[in-house]
């Protein structure tokens, strides 16, 4: 019996090991959201194999332990390099504050309680997504944000929608693929002084065959039109370990500010998955970036960061 339970563990244990080392040889779409997941999937392993291991110790389950300790490192190794921290000189250094938000497009009964908590994030730009429960609260929103692109300004439908204290400049609207229409937006604004490019954006899910790659893709040409500071939010339905997501974020320069808060799935809490992203470009850097407590009723939690324009850079 013992000797069952060891083998059926070993078993699921290394296929679930096997799908993820795919992503070093050959990462294919349907193993996109296992990518993402790969240090909570590789953790899991761990402590599958530790329960292995008191089960009975042999050879192949130590080695599937030691397997499984290195994916989850690993996982942790790779989620840090895109981070650029704030240093001590920093200290000083401008800034501002972003609010990102997929609120969910049939969210109606809490649209009034987002639109609160939009207005009382103290946000500077406000980027939201499945924004159409918000349309009835233009004017409202108008009071504090008097610039937007959506719900009837560039973008007829209210799918995406970017809010600013300041008035927005150049938008483009662009859509990414045949899937979703207009969810990326990209704009400029002058905060703190200085001019900086702003864009929103929503990708589909990773597992529609490849067009979450061929979104990123289209995504990165676009912002590789751009110069000078950039910052990019949004829900990209993909953590920054999933391949595309880290060669997106290698072509187009971006960073994090280091941990990400997990956004989904809501009942997962601390537990949960970054999928929802703030992505900054020199000479910006990410002070901080929290989670939005409240859902108010999204199957995302939303995200508030403070952004830092540091260093001189280099302007459009």
């Amino acid at each position: 019996m013992r000797q069952a339970i060891s083998v059926a563990i070993c078993v699921i244990v290394s296929l679930v090991l096997a799908a993820i080392g795919t992503r070093y040889i050959h990462p294919h779409w349907i193993l996109a959201t296992l990518y993402s997941l790969q240090l909570h999937a590789a953790a899991m392993c761990v402590l599958a194999m530790l329960i292995a291991l008191v089960v009975k110790r042999h050879f192949l389950v130590w080695l599937l332990f030691a397997a499984a300790l290195l994916f989850t490192g690993h996982a942790v190794l790779i989620s840090r390099e895109f981070a650029e921290p704030m240093t001590a000189s920093d200290a000083a250094a401008p800034t501002f504050r972003l609010m990102s938000f997929n609120i969910l497009n049939d969210n109606y009964e809490n649209a009034e309680n987002i639109t609160r908590t939009i207005l009382s994030s103290g946000a500077d730009l406000v980027n939201i997504m499945e924004a159409a429960p918000l349309r009835v609260h233009m004017n409202e929103l108008a009071q504090t944000y008097p610039y937007r692109i959506g719900c009837g300004i560039l973008i007829q439908d209210c799918d995406q929608l970017m809010l600013s204290k300041v008035p927005i400049e150049s938008p483009q609207v662009r859509t990414l693929s045949d899937i979703f229409p207009e969810r990326f937006i990209l704009a400029k604004v002058t905060v703190a002084g200085r001019t900086i490019n702003f864009v929103g954006i929503h990708t589909t899910k990773p597992y529609f065959d490849n067009f979450h790659s061929l979104e990123l893709n289209r995504a990165a040409l676009a912002i590789a039109e751009t110069t000078g500071p950039l910052l990019l939010s949004g829900d990209f339905n993909a953590s920054s370990l999933a391949p595309n997501m880290r060669r997106f974020l290698r072509i187009t320069k971006l960073k994090t500010g280091g941990w990400e808060p997990p956004t989904w799935p809501i009942r997962a809490g601390r537990l949960g998955v970054p999928i929802d992203h703030v992505y900054v470009r020199a000479p910006l850097k990410i002070k901080s970036v929290t989670q939005i407590p409240d859902a108010h009723g999204s199957n995302h939690y939303g995200l508030i960061a403070e952004i830092a324009i540091t260093g001189a850079g280099s302007g459009d």
